[in-house]
């Protein structure tokens, strides 16, 4: 890890302090000083801050002749500083990888007094300066901002400079910095920078194939078109609730292909169970099989098949709410939880929780937990009023610890067939 600040020479900036001779106090024989254009003076007299002479021609003779006269030059032009570095940054995301950097940073001298009398190296200090920005800007970065020739770390140095205010500190104002140089080095032998890259690329391999899979949407239309055997026995099992089911996108993609085209077994006809994936067996949900109650159940009443998820038992049923004719308000948030907690990276909190003794009219409120794909959080709050489904949830998106508006065109359009699992994909598309 090395800089150049052993090349950074202070005197280009502020002269060292020359002492003045004042010559005679008498017309024509006082001495005189010569400021160029670009420059400032800043005088002392007898050890004291006097004044600052502007460029021109002065004549000293206004100066005590019994006390020493000093001149301490500053370049008060428009100037450049090159920050150059190799290996003294790494980004984290998305695995620990070290970067050289060089940069430009254009400043100009507001404060020749402070330069000159009150900071002992102006011109390393702000070198110092703004390395520690730099290595602020740096510790967010990603591999994406190292392919815009980081364009993003150098807007954030800029803010962290300005935000240090620096006139008041130093007597230095900085007004651009410029990306000059950027590449990412060898991982080398960092055993936990390899391990890291390992877990990424398994990641990400999964991310993908979750990414494919969820835009693989089957439609009704699609299903009567091109697989109309299959149309007939979703609507020989689950009745009217079926199209309903895939329109939604609850119809599991994956299931096409875990299944041969020509069926399985001597029926020749395919289990449309693997194809809802884990969705059969909803507590609550008419026509599925393992549903207490629902027509077609088999088995049991309550009994589920194997290899099916369960929820918590719900509350028995106290009463239609008005607000959902013939189905009770625990009902139907059991089937909101369970399609959320069907999606995969998702993590669901219900307050009441399914199962406590809470009265019909109770209104929920539900968490949603998942994860970016650029590795930051997404957190969906729904609140659910005691009339809901008539009455549309209120929901609140948190993303990376930071509220964030959210415009969603399903609530413009709500009404109790749309469910909440469609406003958290939803968030998820947006902010992804």
């Amino acid at each position: 890890m090395s800089t150049n600040r052993h090349m950074i020479v202070d005197a280009e900036l502020v002269r060292p302090p020359m002492l003045l001779d004042k010559g005679l106090p008498i017309p024509g024989l006082t001495n005189r000083l010569v400021v160029d254009e670009g420059w400032v003076a800043v005088i002392t007299e007898g050890g004291a801050y006097k004044e600052r002479l502007l460029p021109g021609t002065h004549y000293l003779n206004r100066y005590s002749f019994f006390r020493d006269v000093k001149a301490v030059l500053v370049d008060t032009r428009v100037q450049s500083l090159n920050v150059a570095t190799r290996r003294e940054f790494s980004i984290s995301q998305p695995v620990p990888v070290q970067i050289d950097i060089d940069l430009g940073v254009e400043y100009r001298v507001t404060d020749p007094r402070r330069v000159a009398l009150e900071v002992k190296t102006p011109l390393t200090n702000l070198f110092d300066r703004v390395v520690e920005a730099v290595r602020s800007a740096v510790v967010h970065a990603t591999v994406d901002d190292i392919r815009k020739q980081g364009e993003v770390i150098a807007a954030v140095t800029l803010n962290r400079l300005q935000a240090m205010q620096l006139p008041k500190l130093i007597g230095i104002e900085v007004f651009k910095v410029l990306v000059s140089s950027i590449k990412a080095t060898d991982v080398g032998d960092d055993v936990l920078a390899a391990q890291s890259l390992k877990e990424f690329q398994t990641a990400r391999d999964w991310q993908l194939d979750q990414a494919m899979l969820s835009q693989s949407k089957v439609t009704w239309e699609w299903l009567l078109v091109h697989r109309p055997e299959i149309a007939q026995q979703y609507l020989a099992t689950y009745g009217e609730v079926a199209r309903e089911l895939i329109d939604k996108g609850l119809l599991d993609p994956a299931g096409f292909l875990n299944q041969p085209s020509t069926g399985a077994g001597q029926s020749g006809q395919m289990d449309p169970n693997n194809l809802l994936g884990s969705l059969s067996g909803f507590p609550g949900m008419p026509g599925l099989p393992g549903s207490t109650g629902s027509p077609g159940a088999s088995g049991t009443p309550g009994s589920q098949p194997p290899g099916s998820s369960s929820l918590p038992q719900l509350p028995p049923q106290s009463g239609p709410s008005p607000a959902y004719p013939g189905r009770n308000i625990h009902v139907r948030m059991g089937e909101e939880i369970n399609y959320l907690q069907k999606q995969p990276g998702y993590s669901v909190e219900s307050d009441p929780e399914l199962g406590s003794t809470a009265a019909p009219g109770t209104a929920y409120d539900l968490r949603v937990d998942l994860r970016r794909l650029s590795g930051g959080s997404i957190i969906i709050y729904f609140s659910c009023p005691s009339g809901y489904p008539a009455v549309p949830p209120i929901v609140d998106v948190v993303v990376d610890g930071q509220d964030q508006p959210f415009e969603s065109a399903i609530l413009r359009r709500w009404n109790d067939s749309h469910y909440l699992v469609e406003i958290a994909r939803e968030v998820q598309s947006w902010f992804n």
